[in-house]
This record gives structure tokens, sequence and C-alpha cells, in this order.
């Protein structure tokens, strides 16, 4: 068996097993979502989130259908070894499609915090052309009759679909943590600094989790393509950026209190309502009364704010100065 062949199969086994035990936890952070949040939620975030939820249960079944061919039908059979199974055929065109699913949910989320059109323009067009390379990725390996030695002739193509990634996560962590501390900035408030600086601590850690996770995978991929042992992250990866995306939607638990009974609780112990967000502009309120852990001395974190609410469960606070916080 070939020395570079030994190390395809060991990421192979690998990525399989991280990328099962990040649906194990993808699927417990859906089970919060459902209790907590689905039935308060638009129809069109629900539908978004569970949609992402089923490409990552059908790329997640592929990778199953894949490993029990190479290593449980096929076992013993060397050949099998040297090419793709069949059922990696989808595997690029569902990682592309998911990743940039939640990237242009992040591109939705900066357009209601900063109403830049041109700086959500240039991280959708990244977010696209990752998307598209990824497709054509996936047609290629396929045209070419998925063996494992052939990988290596479409490094361009990898490259550039692994690089427009790490921009467009790079871009999109820079531009959120920019706005959020420039509204932190400029509030006096305890209540509306604290709840700001727990979404910006929130989204670096999530943005620097899957901005590393694409540069590594770029790295390796660049570093030792013959080797395979970016498969790793390739397994992983979505996973990764599903997981960003449902975390973020449960973190509102986090920054508004914590969750008793499927309501809000403040620091107090009082029941507070359901905060709601402008990340769907045509969606219509349910909510009734507004947030009180952030009553109206708490969100004017310049001379004038106005709070817009839908029926999306986070809160926008839009600034005068054409910033916003999202919370």
């Amino acid at each position: 068996m070939p020395h570079p062949l030994i190390y395809f199969i060991y990421c192979q086994i690998l990525g399989y097993m991280w990328g099962y035990g990040l649906f194990g936890i993808l699927s417990v952070q859906m089970y919060i979502y459902y209790i907590h949040f689905n039935q308060k939620d638009t129809w069109k975030m629900r539908l978004y989130v569970w949609f992402i939820f089923l490409l990552e249960v059908i790329f997640t079944i592929f990778t199953t259908i894949a490993a029990w061919n190479q290593y449980a039908k096929g076992w013993g059979d060397v050949d099998t070894l040297s090419y793709i199974d069949w059922s990696w055929e989808p595997l690029p065109a569902l990682n592309g499609t998911i990743s940039s699913m939640v990237q242009t949910f992040y591109v939705w989320r900066i357009y209601n915090l900063t109403k830049n059109i041109w700086i959500c323009i240039l991280i959708e067009v990244v977010a696209v052309a990752q998307c598209v390379l990824a497709y054509y990725y996936g047609i290629a390996v396929s045209v070419q009759g998925l063996g494992v030695s052939k990988l290596v002739g479409l490094t361009p193509v990898v490259s550039t679909w692994l690089a427009g990634g790490v921009a467009c996560d790079v871009l999109i962590t820079t531009v959120i943590v920019y706005v959020l501390w420039r509204a932190n900035s400029q509030s006096t408030f305890k209540h509306t600094t604290n709840a700001v600086t727990k979404i910006i601590r929130f989204t670096v850690e999530t943005g620097l989790l899957t901005s590393v996770a694409a540069v590594v995978e770029l790295v390796l991929w660049l570093v030792q393509p013959r080797y395979y042992v970016h498969f790793i992250g390739f397994l992983v990866l979505g996973k990764l950026y599903s997981n960003a995306l449902v975390a973020t939607l449960n973190s509102r638990a986090l920054v508004f209190g914590t969750i008793q009974n499927g309501a809000y609780v403040n620091s107090t112990g009082s029941a507070i309502p359901h905060p709601s967000s402008s990340f769907w502009d045509d969606a219509e309120s349910k909510i009734t009364a507004p947030l009180r852990t952030l009553r109206s001395q708490t969100v004017h974190v310049t001379r004038t704010t106005e709070v817009h609410e839908d029926g999306d469960s986070h809160e926008m606070i839009v600034v005068s100065h054409g910033i916003s916080m999202d919370s």
C-alpha cells in the first residue's frame, strides 16, 4: 500500500469520528433550540435553521455510507481504498452550501448592524464564490473517476475555495466585533455594556473557531497535499459552521439571562419577555412587551436610539450614528 494512502485512511477515520462527535453536539444544540426558541422565532428563521440541520443529516448519512463501503463492505480490498467512494460525490457541494448559508446569515446580521450594503455585498460575493468552487470541485472529482491520486491536480481550485472561506470568516468576525466594540464604547449604561461585552466575546469565540479551522485546512492542503491530512478539516468544517450558527441563536439565553421552564430569568430571578431581532425585516412582531432587562435607560447608547422588534428572538438597538447592537 502506498505510504500516502495510509495517511489518507488515517485522516478519513479521524474525520469520520470527529464528524460524528460534532453532529452529536449539533443535535443537542438543535434540541435546545427546539425547546426554547422554535415556537418564538419567525418561520423564516426556523426554516433556515432546520434546513441547515437537514443538510448536516444528509452529509452524515453519506459519510456513514462511505465508511461502511470502504472499511466494512470493502474490508481486505486494497483497491477499494485507492478510490473515493461514490458517496463522497455530494459532500463538497453540501459543505459549500452549509458554509455559505451560515456566512450569509452573518452577512444579514452585519447589514442590520451597519446598514452598509457594500461591505455586505463584498462578503456575500466571497461566500457565494467559495460555494461555487466547492460545487466545481465535487463535479471535477466525479468526472475524473474518483481516484485519490488525481486530487492533487485540483490544487488551484481547492486552494481558492479554502482561501475564500478563510477570507469570509475573518471579514465577518472583524466587522461584527468592530461595530459592537464601537457601540459598546459609546454606551454609558452598565446593563447595555455588559450585554454587548457578552456578544463580542461570543462572536470572537465562534468566529475564531471557524476561522482557525478553515486556516488549518488550507495550510494542510498547501503544505502536504499528497498526504490528504486536510480531509480531517473537510469532514468537520461544515459541522463547525452549523454548530456556530445554532450556538449563536441559543446564546440569547446567556446574554439576557438563564432559561427556566422555557422563560428567561434575569439575575434577580424575575421572568423577562423573549428578546427580538431585526435579522428578518419583513417578519411580524410576536412580542407584546419590551425587554425588561434592557429598560429604556439602558438602550440609549447614544443620545438618540430606536428599538426595532420583530418576530425573531434577538433585539437590535439602532444607534443614531448608523451603528446598532444585535443582541
